[in-house]
């Protein structure tokens, strides 16, 4: 508890007084499962401790409370929290849901909770398609998010496999290739902002400049090869059996931010979450290796994409219209508005 903030100290105390008086073991798990209730209340302490005057903490528990805290505020607040939710040398927290009656302590390393979460992904699948082929585990951590204390300070984590990472990497140049190749943007349809059972409907079209059914096919072409390349990869860097982890600083300003690539399931191994950094730290490889990795296949997505186009351009017929369904996409209003909010609107 040396990195208790006289702040989150009194929290507690005001909180979960009792909490004090318990073993090592039913704090640690406490803290681990934080109740709801009691990490709202604590955090509006923390708030309030933040503005300084009782007319300002009142404004700032309001925003708290509706999800529109100032940023550097927000930040300030998890990083005070972190030494009570977090565990081990780094004050690891897990930023993701673990089910019902389980938190972290259920998991000793990073491929025990990824192996979990992709079973049980694996499972919904099944059960919502009866004709899905179930994938082996090869490693499924993608952009999964974490916090840690490094120096004291605030660090916010995303985790992901290599093939992840580069799956991502390949959807961004396919993307920009397409862009280049067929010019076009996104407008709204005749049905965007309609309200429907309490959900805003999102409703937009692509201006392809006439191209529309041309992008339509090159584009869905690109998204097979990119899921099958992702495939590819996962099979390929399980089979290299490097067992080590990249790390990448992608931090902003104001704002610490790491990001974790590990070569596959077996550097997750190696990975606890009471020594996460250092544990990491100890298999990290030279970022070259995976940025060379990253630019092959940024190569082969653009080649790809300019052989297909090449393609259509000598063969396509736009009267043969292939039938895809279309999915209505209903948003919740308070999506709407972070949206929004992203884009400085």
């Amino acid at each position: 508890m040396d990195r208790w903030s006289p702040e989150l100290r009194r929290a507690l105390t005001r909180v979960r007084p009792e909490f004090f008086g318990w073993t090592p073991e039913q704090q640690l798990r406490y803290r681990a499962a934080l109740p709801a209730d009691d990490c709202a209340a604590i955090v509006s302490f923390l708030v309030a401790a933040l503005a300084g005057t009782d007319a300002a903490a009142a404004d700032l528990v309001k925003q708290e409370r509706e999800g529109r805290l100032p940023l550097g505020i927000q930040n300030r607040v998890n990083e005070l929290l972190l030494p009570l939710t977090g565990i081990g040398d780094d004050s690891f927290y897990l930023n993701e849901h673990l089910g019902e009656r389980r938190s972290i302590l259920d998991f000793r390393t990073l491929r025990a909770y990824d192996e979990d979460d992709h079973d049980f992904q694996e499972r919904a699948r099944a059960e919502e398609d009866p004709t899905y082929e179930k994938q082996a585990y090869l490693g499924a951590l993608r952009a999964c998010w974490a916090r840690v204390l490094v120096g004291g300070r605030l660090t916010y984590l995303t985790l992901s496999m290599a093939a992840a990472h580069l799956y991502d990497r390949i959807s961004e140049a396919g993307a920009d290739e397409l862009q280049r190749r067929i010019p076009h943007r996104y407008v709204r349809g005749p049905h965007d902002g309609e309200r429907e059972s309490g959900f805003i409907r999102w409703d937009s079209r692509v201006d392809a400049g006439g191209q529309e059914a041309m992008l339509d096919e090159l584009q869905h072409r690109v998204w097979d090869y990119e899921v099958t390349r992702w495939r590819g990869l996962k099979a390929e860097w399980d089979a290299l059996a490097l067992s080590g982890a990249y790390a990448l600083d992608v931090s902003q300003t104001g704002e610490s931010n790491l990001l974790w690539v590990f070569t596959d399931k077996r550097a997750l191994d190696k990975v606890r979450f009471d020594t996460f950094m250092a544990d990491c730290r100890a298999i990290e490889r030279p970022i070259d290796e995976l940025d060379a990795a990253a630019a092959a296949e940024v190569g082969r997505v653009n080649q790809f994409v300019a052989e297909q186009h090449q393609s259509l351009l000598a063969s396509f017929d736009p009267k043969v219209v292939r039938l895809r369904k279309r999915r209505k996409i209903l948003m919740h209003p308070r999506a709407i508005d972070d949206l929004a909010g992203e884009d400085g609107e």
